[in-house]
């Protein structure tokens, strides 16, 4: 499923794109001569702000400051149904979302506009339910299309709150003109300067902050309807594609203009990329004939081809979907309008249909988001390539989290590879998130909270740095003045990981034995909660083990050389050796063995779980001595914790006991 939002319209016939992530800016090429850009968090000015006692039943114009009124401008209702059943209820077309306690300082018009708004009220009753504490900060896209950020100075009937409503300021704007058929543009590497190349044959060199055509530099001409570039910087070069029969790839010397054909058959080429190891080329060219719409992989050390793609209806540029470089997308013109993605082990499959018409290029956002520019309109596509689902908070290690008994005990099935019963859990918990849903929704962090109470534990895990892997620290970030958030996993790094899925080691020991609960929130990067996990609930137990031995007995005297068996004169004697010992655990999580040893020979092995039987452990005298007058024995006693940290049982809590006692007939 996709969602298409158009952001821009009117445009005079926009081409080639680059994404500036750090600015949130689109600058794209129109062809009708200008270099543009698209702020996709645009600055903002303050339409009103203040602090206020909104009256109970009263609604609030965030635009104006104005409360009391019933006209279409009015925002929020601070409703009462009852003397306690109260809530903030979105009026009009304004929308709502509710924050939590969190810095209002901090939130700013940028972070205001990333947020998902909605028509559902924020419970404020006058009871422990309320979610309109002191502190806390809600957002709303007001009737006018602005965006307030509300903070609760003092809750009551008569609520003090203060407000900031900003206007975003025009988020498209022509940078710089007089270009010639301009068809693609790309950001440098500082971020600073771009490249552009023109229908006419030249590739130009510019300043962003003085992006007229005059003020560009040449950087080589003659090439015969260049379209799509790609940059590498890295080695000084970009590379052209041309549209012409036959056309060429070309090598572009960034210092000296200098050209060279990486290849030179190519017809109606358009789009041109480059794998990250700069060994192939990959372009899209609208050919004619059996291949008509053909995209191909390039090895640039012989110029080998192969095709990856036919049949696609006049192909334009192509974009790497993600940093994996496993799939391409590309825009196809009328009449098919829409963005496909190829994969380049084989296969198309559609990203986005019913695009504006005459597609041209595609820029990432996220593994999620891409913008589209078209001819006349620019869109913001949401899409789903690889959408991960299930639980956010997958379990305790190896243990899922449905795993986890209402009891708080882990019981995995017994053909599964790390098998437990009923054990309680312990030690150092690894607890693994699920990052691919979590960057999919739109989480920037998130916080661990065990009872309700914020986590802020710090770990390590190996991270691949393209040679190596090198030991990462992962600790808490601060984040609107609250120091308890650690980033999310970017999709595109989160397989660099040793430990993809891992989002704490949390130490339980500075918990209590008993039930504790663990939520884990998921927020945006203004530390707002955008979604937060199931609730599991664990029996936690850090508790030791004890194991003890007794001296051995015969009719409750010591069974030893001088009055053991010497005390009755035969070894025949009917009375059994007692051996008596104890095995325990504080919650009985825990397992016991008991061996008796003769020589090397084991005589006896019994076992099970603690606390151990009332009846002591008995072995009769003959049976002890068989042939012999004299043999020495020796006990041995080990207590087993079941406690687990998800990886391993804790042997820490472990104990154990021995005796050697001899018998004499």
């Amino acid at each position: 499923m996709t969602t298409q939002i158009p952001l821009v319209s009117g445009l005079g016939g926009a081409i080639g794109s680059s994404f500036r992530s750090p600015q949130n800016q689109l600058v794209f090429v129109e062809f009708a001569g200008k270099l543009s850009r698209l702020n996709l968090l645009p600055s903002a000015t303050i339409v009103s702000k203040g602090t206020t006692v909104l009256k109970g039943t009263f609604t609030f114009d965030l635009d104006t400051g104005v409360q009391g009124g019933t006209g279409a401008g009015y925002d929020i209702w601070w409703e009462q149904m009852t003397a306690t059943a109260r809530q903030m209820a979105a009026r009009n077309s304004a929308r709502i979302v509710n924050l939590g306690v969190v810095s209002f300082t901090a939130l700013g018009a940028s972070n205001l506009q990333t947020l998902t708004y909605g028509t559902t009220p924020i419970p404020g009753n006058d009871d422990a339910t309320n979610k309109l504490v002191n502190g806390d900060v809600f957002a709303v896209r007001t009737s006018l299309g602005n965006f307030a950020k509300v903070k609760v100075v003092a809750y009551g009937y008569d609520m003090k709150i203060q407000w900031v409503t900003y206007k975003l300021d025009p988020a498209y704007a022509v940078i710089g003109t007089g270009y010639t058929q301009p068809e693609d543009v790309k950001v440098g590497i500082d971020n600073l300067h771009a490249y552009v190349t023109e229908r006419t044959g030249t590739l130009v060199r510019l300043a962003l902050s003085s992006a007229n055509r005059s003020a560009a530099t040449v950087v080589t001409t003659g090439m015969s309807a260049p379209q799509q570039l790609f940059l590498d910087e890295a080695h000084n070069a970009a590379y052209v594609i041309e549209y012409a029969s036959p056309g060429h790839l070309w090598r572009v010397d960034l210092s000296n203009g200098a050209k060279t054909a990486v290849v030179s058959n190519l017809e109606n080429g358009v789009g041109v990329v480059l794998s990250s190891d700069l060994q192939f080329a990959y372009v899209s060219e609208q050919t004619a004939g059996p291949d008509a719409g053909r995209v191909s992989r390039i090895q640039i050390s012989n110029g080998a081809a192969t095709k990856l793609a036919t049949g696609l209806v006049a192909p334009f540029h192509l974009t790497w979907s993600d940093a994996s470089q496993t799939t391409l997308l590309v825009a196809e013109r009328d009449p098919a309008n829409r963005i496909t993605s190829i994969g380049l082990g084989g296969g198309t499959a559609l990203v986005a249909g019913g695009v504006p018409a005459r597609p041209s290029s595609v820029a990432m956002i996220s593994s999620g988001q891409m913008l589209v520019c078209s001819d006349q309109v620019i869109e913001k596509v949401d899409f789903t390539p690889f959408q991960a689902t299930g639980p956010l908070l997958m379990g305790i290690g190896f243990i899922p989290f449905d795993k986890v008994l209402a009891s708080g005990l882990a019981t995995t099935d017994p053909a599964y590879f790390y098998p437990v019963t009923n054990v309680p859990f312990g030690g150092t918990l690894p607890l693994m998130i699920n990052f691919q849903r979590a960057a999919n929704d739109g989480a920037k962090f998130y916080r661990v909270k065990i009872d309700g109470v914020l986590r802020n534990d710090a770990w390590t895990d190996y991270k691949w740095n393209g040679l190596t892997y090198v030991l990462q620290t992962i600790g808490p970030v601060n984040v609107g003045g609250n120091p308890t958030f650690y980033p999310v996993h970017p999709i595109a790094e989160l397989f660099l990981w040793m430990n993809p899925s891992l989002g704490m080691l949390t130490n339980s020991t500075n918990l209590s034995n008993g039930l504790h609960t663990i939520t884990v929130e998921f927020t945006t990067s203004a530390g707002a909660v955008i979604e937060t996990s199931t609730p599991l609930t664990i029996m936690v137990n850090n508790q030791s083990c004890s194991a003890a031995l007794s001296a051995p007995t015969i009719n409750s005297v010591g069974a030893d050389t001088v009055c053991g068996l010497l005390h009755y004169g035969v070894k025949t004697n009917p009375n059994p050796v007692t051996m008596a010992l104890s095995a325990t655990h504080p919650a009985n999580y825990a397992t016991y063995s008991f061996s008796l040893i003769k020589g090397v020979n084991q005589l006896l092995s019994v076992g099970g779980p603690v606390p151990a039987p009332a009846a002591p452990v008995t072995i009769a005298v003959a049976t002890a001595l068989g042939t012999c007058d004299v043999a020495g024995f020796a006990e041995y006693l080990y207590v087993a914790t079941t406690i687990n940290n998800g990886w391993g049982r804790q042997s820490q809590y472990d104990a154990s006991a021995a005796f050697a006692f001899v018998l004499a007939a």
